[in-house]
């Protein structure tokens, strides 16, 4: 049987300093990530758009 150590969240910290210095919540940062891709979307339909209209001009 295999038994499992915990990790030394110290240790950890001790080695990769920045371990702890960012938010973790995914939801929220994925969620960001969406609407920033949506209006990014969003804006190159607009030009496209007007580039369309100008080129009809």
């Amino acid at each position: 049987m295999d038994v499992e150590e915990p990790i030394d969240l110290e240790a950890v910290r001790r080695r990769f300093p920045w371990v702890g210095m960012v938010s973790i919540d995914e939801p929220d940062l994925s969620s960001r990530y969406r609407e920033i891709m949506a209006e990014a979307h969003r804006d190159r339909v607009i030009v496209e758009a007007i580039d369309s209209a100008r080129r009809s001009a």
